[in-house]
């Protein structure tokens, strides 16, 4: 995200409790969840990208990812709101849908799903992605402020794409995001998208890779892991790879595409292309 924000001529400020591997920009060792520092970050500010998180349950006791996560993304909105801080862009995720990390495997009322789609979260991650959202609702019809909340697929940090191959002998595994993914570089473009765009209010955004990680066509992987959905509404432009969660939003809104996808690095059979 550093990196893709210099490239395009933003000063940027890095926050966060560990230090960088690599310095690139100023880097304050801070945490989001004390609003003292946050306030100090963003004086003079005229956005933030807020990442900050733990990225899935069962890393902490389900109550610490929950008051973590929602705490956090208060603060910052919080913040934002009474600095004059214009935009904010939000890491939520496609698990706030409540299908990634449900108890069991649930069944959507169709695919590939988009921003319409009903949030039934009962996970305390995918809960305080949600509660995140609800919170950016509040905050913007109060103040003069614009966020972007993007429900992120699973973020692929493997730029090489030879995981995938792995993961194709169990597409079970992968059923419960609907076999989507987002490439890291990808997510990064999104979030400068949605810093740079001219918006008012709240948008949640979709952002996904426009085809599934998997070489088997969708609808067949639907029959076989997801029996009796019916309701498919693929862009036939995605061809029968499509991806279960649908980018078409903030294709509309911001321009958006994908540009890193498994196909462009990776066989069918699971051999590299040569560049």
């Amino acid at each position: 995200m550093v990196r893709e924000l210099l490239a395009a001529s933003h000063e940027v400020l890095s926050f966060d409790r560990v230090a960088p591997r690599e310095r690139l920009c100023p880097a304050w060792l801070a945490d989001v969840t004390q609003p003292g520092d946050l306030y100090q970050a963003l004086r003079g500010a005229s956005a933030v990208v807020h990442l900050a998180a733990y990225q899935a349950p069962n890393l902490v006791p389900d109550t610490e990812t929950f008051a973590n996560n929602v705490g956090a993304t208060y603060n910052v909105l919080k913040a934002a709101s009474d600095l004059g801080v214009g935009r904010v862009v939000v890491a939520s995720s496609i698990a706030a849908y409540g299908f990634l990390y449900a108890p069991r495997l649930e069944r959507p009322e169709y695919l590939p799903l988009d921003e319409a789609h009903p949030s039934r979260p009962a996970d305390p991650y995918g809960l305080s992605k949600l509660v995140g959202e609800v919170a950016a609702d509040s905050f913007v019809r109060f103040a003069p402020l614009a966020v972007v909340s993007l429900r992120l697929a699973g973020v692929h940090f493997d730029i090489s794409y030879q995981t995938f191959v792995e993961r194709w002998s169990r597409p079970e595994v992968r059923a419960r995001g609907f076999w989507s993914y987002v490439d890291v570089r990808d997510a990064a473009t999104a979030v400068r998208l949605a810093l740079e765009a001219h918006l008012e209010g709240h948008h949640v955004l979709n952002v996904a890779a426009p085809i599934s990680a998997m070489p088997e066509p969708t609808a067949d992987l639907v029959r076989r892991h997801l029996p009796g959905l019916i309701d498919l509404r693929p862009d036939p432009s995605a061809g029968p790879h499509w991806s279960g969660i649908s980018s078409g939003a903030i294709q509309r809104l911001l321009g958006f595409t994908a540009q890193h996808l498994w196909t462009t690095y990776l066989t069918s059979h699971g051999r590299p292309r040569s560049s």
